[in-house]
């Protein structure tokens, strides 16, 4: 199985911009989510924030352009996301789940709703009680079979500046608890923090993918033969980056963020041997 998994797009309508921006803007969009959809994979991940608003012209603009592609595209909900409608409109313009299970022959795919509904003064995380719930009975179910979590918040205290206010799920929702009761451990997925960063902590290892306007990039995860490997897939064009310079820094609350390539270890992740599904 392969997937191809791309950080927070922040997909911006920008309309009250100059027209040279706006076309900056539009051709930066198209190209990078064309190289992502280009890639040969079972599933294309959004891991969240694929909008900057959250408005209708965002979302319906990119469902036109991915549904062209006929890909398995599934998006993480992300909290720019869910700032200006009610999640219920989010899922009828997208046709997506808030969350779900997808269960396949090599691993079994997990799907979070981390985020709050309409509420852009707090950009933290949470899972809802329900949700909890739903989480543990998946992982149980899982037997011995990998598990890949992706979810938009990092875990409270895993991968890069996840210990800062409003940049994980909040430590009072002890979702760590949960995923460490799987003995096997597994992998979690989550973007957010806009850096590169990859934790192994008991068993689990915590993978948070920076931004595309800061690095355009994807990750390819491939599991193969009961082993897993990720690499990291740089698009890298001097037109792309002209375009991104004209106008990412005039979005408001998108701030470039410092160091977000990372270190090399927390890029790619050599073969990993999983165990074997029951």
């Amino acid at each position: 199985m392969r997937i191809a998994l791309i950080g927070d797009f922040h997909y911006s309508r920008m309309h009250h911009d100059s027209e040279e921006l706006v076309k900056a803007k539009e051709k930066a969009y198209r190209y990078m989510l064309q190289a992502f959809l280009d890639q040969e994979a079972d599933f294309h991940i959004s891991i969240g924030d694929l909008t900057h608003e959250g408005v209708p012209e965002e979302l319906e603009q990119l469902v036109e352009w991915i549904d062209h592609s006929g890909r398995q595209f599934i998006h993480v909900l992300g909290n720019h996301d869910t700032y200006s409608i009610p999640k219920a409109d989010i899922l009828a313009i997208t046709g997506q789940e808030r969350y779900r299970v997808i269960d396949t022959e090599d691993v079994m795919l997990l799907i979070l709703d981390t985020t709050q509904e309409m509420n852009p003064s707090d950009w933290g995380g949470t899972l809802d009680a329900e949700q909890l719930v739903w989480l543990h009975q998946q992982l149980e179910r899982s037997g011995d079979k990998p598990v890949f979590v992706f979810g938009h918040h990092p875990v409270h205290d895993t991968t890069m500046r996840s210990t800062m206010d409003m940049l994980s799920i909040h430590p009072r929702v002890d979702v760590k608890s949960v995923l460490h009761r799987k003995a096997e451990g597994g992998f979690y997925f989550c973007g957010h923090n806009h850096v590169n960063s990859l934790v192994r902590q008991a068993g689990w290892h915590y993978i948070q993918t920076a931004a595309c306007l800061d690095v355009p990039a994807f990750r390819i995860i491939e599991v193969k033969d009961g082993e897993v490997s990720m690499d990291y897939v740089r698009m890298d064009d001097p037109q792309l980056n002209e375009d991104v310079a004209c106008f990412y820094t005039r979005m408001p609350g998108f701030g470039p963020t410092a160091s977000a390539l990372g270190e090399e270890a927390d890029l790619r992740l050599v073969t990993q041997r999983l165990k074997a599904a029951r």
